[in-house]
């Protein structure tokens, strides 16, 4: 949310020194955060794709982004972001990662996956039977749990960046 807000406010040119100031932490907080360790080829495309996000989120907004005072519709925003930024990570992934990516980030998806199954089995042996549809159904539904973290991250954005706005408006 800190990229895509940051992104949100540079792209609609902030005009007090409570946006900048905001603007720059928020940047500062998103880029420490990705930064950070990465644990495997699934994290690192999750950040990727955080960074994806963030970036087509800002672009489409300076574009289509209306005016402070009439801004465009979220829902074409955000998706069209989501469906940038997942073009640009189907490029990227095999260019920067190799050709078998999308193998081994399913891979580690589903090990993951097990991984968390297995530790709910050991809190609550009676869900067994749930077990290997659990696992299939989050390991196959990774790209979606991206996608709805992203356009939750792009909605609180867009919402903490009206809030801002209309706070400057009456300062």
């Amino acid at each position: 949310m800190a990229l895509s807000f940051a992104g949100l406010l540079l792209a609609s040119r902030p005009a007090s020194r409570a946006e900048w100031l905001s603007a720059v932490l928020a940047a500062t907080v998103g880029v420490a955060l990705l930064l950070g360790p990465t644990v495997g080829l699934l994290d690192a495309v999750g950040r990727a794709w955080v960074l994806c996000v963030a970036a087509a989120f800002a672009t489409c907004v300076k574009l289509r982004g209306g005016s402070r005072s009439s801004p465009a519709p979220f829902w074409p925003l955000a998706l069209r972001a989501c469906l940038y930024a997942a073009a640009a990570l189907a490029v990227l992934g095999p260019v920067t990662a190799g050709a078998g990516v999308w193998r081994e980030v399913q891979w580690e998806a589903t090990r993951h996956a097990s991984a968390v199954a297995r530790s709910v089995i050991a809190v609550a042996p009676g869900l067994y039977p749930a077990f290997e549809p659990a696992v299939r159904l989050i390991a196959v539904g990774w790209p979606l749990w991206l996608v709805l973290e992203a356009l939750i991250a792009m909605a609180l954005a867009r919402r903490a960046g009206a809030l801002l706005a209309r706070r400057s408006e009456l300062i």
